[in-house]
């Protein structure tokens, strides 16, 4: 039998929002993230970060309402309602799904350990690993590294909301903006490219951890992404 490669999906919580009317959670999105991830259990083993952006953003809410440490708090709790929704839609795939949190959840989630989501990969399923890192002041783009590590995935694969890759400069501000093929993670450092913070692209540096950037409002995108049939950004270690 052939090993499956390991590899960690982030989803954005942006990506699964409905922007026509405001919807929280766009059962469309939903529904077309759910049948790629059954796609693609066939050939991988899947752990998936998503993030809360569409419910609340930790580091961008008015702090003269709430202490900083707890609005990344309610960030995080923001994860695993999303995380959960996701988990449900894909059981209702015939996906098998373990949620596990960072976050202590007992009544909606595992406990996360290395040890028992590797298992629970090595078993065949797909696994959800919500509340961030489960501490304050820290980004799930850093939780998303930080479980690469632990759970020796060798490969991110980041949809971005809307941007086919990485780029010189926002694109959406500037047209004259140059999208990368492929770059290093040196180079992401050097050029202060805004891939993801910065702190987790130290940690994939250390650990020799790749990074995949595409647009994942685009049709079947992380199908396409992984197969290269849609513009991307490959992030090499070195």
């Amino acid at each position: 039998m052939i090993k499956k490669q390991r590899i960690i999906l982030k989803i954005s919580g942006a990506a699964l929002k409905d922007k026509r009317d405001n919807t929280i959670l766009s059962k469309n999105k939903l529904l077309s993230i759910a049948n790629q991830i059954k796609t693609l259990s066939k050939n991988y083993q899947i752990a998936i970060v998503v993030g809360g952006g569409n419910i609340w953003r930790g580091g961008a809410s008015d702090l003269s309402l709430y202490r900083e440490k707890d609005s990344h708090y309610m960030g995080m709790i923001a994860t695993i309602i999303n995380s959960y929704a996701l988990k449900e839609v894909l059981l209702r795939n015939k996906v098998k799904t373990v949620l596990f949190s960072l976050l202590p959840s007992p009544r909606v989630a595992l406990g996360y350990k290395p040890i028992k989501v590797k298992k629970s990969l090595e078993m065949g399923n797909v696994v959800i690993l919500a509340g961030g890192t489960g501490q304050p002041f820290v980004s799930t783009d850093t939780g998303a590294a930080k479980d690469a590590h632990e759970l020796n995935a060798n490969l991110i694969v980041m949809g971005k909301d809307g941007v086919d890759g990485v780029y010189s400069d926002d694109p959406k501000k500037n047209k004259k903006a140059i999208r990368y093929n492929k770059l290093t993670l040196q180079e992401i450092i050097n050029k202060k490219l805004k891939v993801m913070d910065m702190n987790a692209v130290e940690i994939c540096q250390r650990n020799k951890i790749d990074i995949l950037v595409f647009n994942i409002e685009r049709r079947n995108a992380i199908v396409q992404a992984l197969k290269n049939k849609i513009p991307t950004t490959f992030i090499s270690y070195k």
